[in-house]
């Protein structure tokens, strides 16, 4: 039967593709897809398409033949249908001219002076008259073996005909009943390679969005090694200028060190008191003033120096700070606490060295972290407003 052939062609066909997507997508979340798992769920979608429209293809042929059937077996019905139409009419005719084979004798024997005067048919003579009749009934009797004969062969037409249906009825039946199950089971098979396809779609998405992010995190990467490479070459200018400053790829994300009303100048490299020259910037401005972290970083140290009480800053990035003269430190922190940029570590002061109510705050930047070489943080100042 075509029916095992469609059922057989698909029901299975699509488990390779299944085992391929499952394959793909165990992987989970933590690995990184490849190029090569990526063409492995394109193909395994492609695959599932393939067979999704195998499985279209098969129902709409076991569709069609149903139909085709379903067809053929009515037009069978409707042709022994008009088969016992014409033994109806024949079995009428047949009957109709029994009837009329009847009143002819009974004419014949009966009405004969009837007739002889009246229809100019039969003469005087009775026997004349009786052969007459006699005619008459032999040709009835004729028409009526031709008729009966007509009758026996339809009969006999409509006995194999009725045994045609009989099996023909058996076997449509069951032809037909197999075909809606066929077809039943094609739209089971379509609606199972709907659902692989769906998940082979979705699996090749989910492997196309991450090789995206992999290769996002490696352009990421890339330009992090490009910006720390170009980062170590403006650090590099800047110390064979320190007078110059340094560029903001230096100290990126810059907060001023004072959060409040100063001044400030150029005094970079000016002598002091000890032979040595100015390291730094000196922002003026109020007793306590509030002073805060130009980066996210770690507070290095908090000593008392030449310099008064200090804050030494090491930026998460690399660069370091330095904060001389302050007045006090921030409560709630010490050597080694993790601050973000903005947050108060300590207030502005003249402890050190500075000139009694000389309130300010000593300013380094030093590229190469706390401990590293200071440039001239003036220019970064004036870049950002402070």
């Amino acid at each position: 039967m075509p029916f095992v052939k469609l059922t057989s062609r698909r029901v299975f066909g699509g488990l390779a593709v299944l085992i391929a997507v499952l394959v793909v997508s165990s992987a989970g979340p933590a690995r990184s897809a490849s190029e090569e798992e990526v063409e492995a769920a394109r193909r395994a979608a492609e695959e599932a398409a393939a067979e999704r429209a195998a499985a279209l293809t098969d129902l709409q042929e076991a569709t069609a033949l149903y139909e085709e059937l379903n067809h053929e077996y009515q037009s069978l019905i409707f042709r022994v249908g008009q088969m016992r139409s014409r033994i109806d009419a024949y079995q009428e005719e047949v009957r109709r001219m029994r009837e009329e084979i009847r009143e002819r004798a009974v004419s014949a024997y009966i009405l004969g002076p009837t007739l002889e005067s009246g229809s100019g048919i039969f003469t005087s003579d009775r026997a004349q008259q009786a052969l007459v009749a006699q005619q008459v009934l032999a040709q009835a009797v004729a028409e009526q073996a031709a008729s009966l004969g007509n009758l026996e062969a339809i009969t006999a037409e409509m006995a194999r005909l009725e045994e045609e249906l009989e099996n023909d009825t058996e076997r449509s039946s069951a032809v037909r009943l197999e075909a809606e199950a066929v077809a039943a089971r094609m739209y089971e098979l379509l609606a199972e390679r709907d659902a692989e396809l769906a998940a082979a779609n979705q699996n090749l998405s989910a492997a196309e969005a991450a090789l995206a992010e992999q290769r996002r995190q490696e352009e990421l990467e890339r330009q992090r090694r490009l910006t720390q490479e170009y980062r170590q070459q403006v650090i590099a200018a800047a110390l064979l200028n320190p007078a110059g400053g340094a560029a903001d790829e230096v100290t990126p994300g810059f907060v001023c060190p004072v959060a409040g009303p100063n001044t400030y100048v150029d005094s970079w490299g000016a002598p002091r008191s000890d032979g040595h020259r100015h390291q730094g910037t000196d922002l003026m401005g109020p007793r306590n003033t509030p002073l805060v972290a130009s980066a996210d970083g770690v507070i290095l140290q908090r000593t008392s120096l030449l310099g008064g009480i200090v804050v030494v800053l090491q930026a998460d990035y690399g660069a370091g700070f330095l904060y001389a003269h302050l007045e006090s430190y921030a409560a709630g922190q010490s050597t080694g606490s993790w601050v973000a940029a903005g947050t108060v570590i300590g207030y502005m002061g003249d402890t050190g060295n500075a000139a009694p109510g000389g309130y300010h705050l000593h300013f380094e930047i030093r590229p190469l972290g706390a401990n590293g070489v200071a440039v001239n943080p003036y220019p970064t100042l004036i870049r950002h407003g402070c």
